[in-house]
């Protein structure tokens, strides 16, 4: 149903290289646009919030993510205590690993031990939310969704107003905390951005948020 180029948008090297540079000439992080610095901010804070025992890496799965989301995270925090794996399903390597990131496609890895997952606005290029099934996520402490359209209705399929290439499914919000009752998580932090390209706002009541969930001891 997607037409959408996967692989130019997740591999956008001009970007990538201005971000770069940027950093390395600065102190501080480049000021991306719209709300891009204050998800970013949310990601880092909640990475840096688990504590592990035997100065173990913290393990972090980021499911349908890209270079760029990194590159602009090493004048915010230090991330030489993390293990970064990026899910990204239209990569051309099964398996690719520099210093502590791993981008990779194949499903297999999803089933190992993962720290925190994050899902930064990938969710709702899913047919449904059975993809948690083929996560393993019996140790992980925190899940983060980030720039994510839910609706306070029922799930609907809907065409991206910022790209007629992209069709989003929008999930139910209700369905999402019960899934993850389910799994022992509870939601601990909620926040909502603007509603720019939010598709049906009034029809099916949709918001673009931020949740965190947090393994319930």
């Amino acid at each position: 149903m997607n037409s959408f180029n996967w692989i130019n948008y997740n591999n956008n090297i001009q970007l990538l290289r201005k971000i770069n540079n940027h950093n390395k000439k600065n102190k501080f992080n480049l000021i991306e646009e719209g709300i891009y610095n204050h998800i970013r901010d949310i990601f880092c804070l909640t990475i840096i919030s688990i504590n592990k025992k035997n100065k173990q890496k913290i393990r972090v799965l980021d499911y349908g993510s890209n270079k760029i989301v990194y590159a602009n995270l090493l004048n915010k925090i230090n991330i030489k205590d993390f293990e970064f794996y990026i899910y990204d399903p239209f990569t051309q390597h099964n398996y690719k690993k520099k210093k502590n990131f791993v981008v990779f496609k194949n499903e297999k890895i999803l089933k190992l031990s993962w720290d925190i997952i994050n899902f930064g606005s990938s969710l709702q290029y899913l047919k449904d939310l059975n993809i948690l099934k083929k996560i393993n996520l019996k140790n992980s402490k925190k899940i983060l969704i980030t720039h994510t359209p839910f609706s306070m209705k029922k799930n609907y399929v809907s065409r991206q107003l910022n790209n007629k290439n992209l069709y989003q499914s929008i999930h139910s919000y209700k369905n999402l905390i019960y899934l993850m009752k389910k799994n022992n998580f509870e939601l601990i932090f909620k926040s909502r951005n603007a509603d720019k390209n939010i598709a049906s706002k009034k029809k099916f009541e949709t918001y673009s948020l931020n949740l965190l969930f947090s393994k319930k001891i």
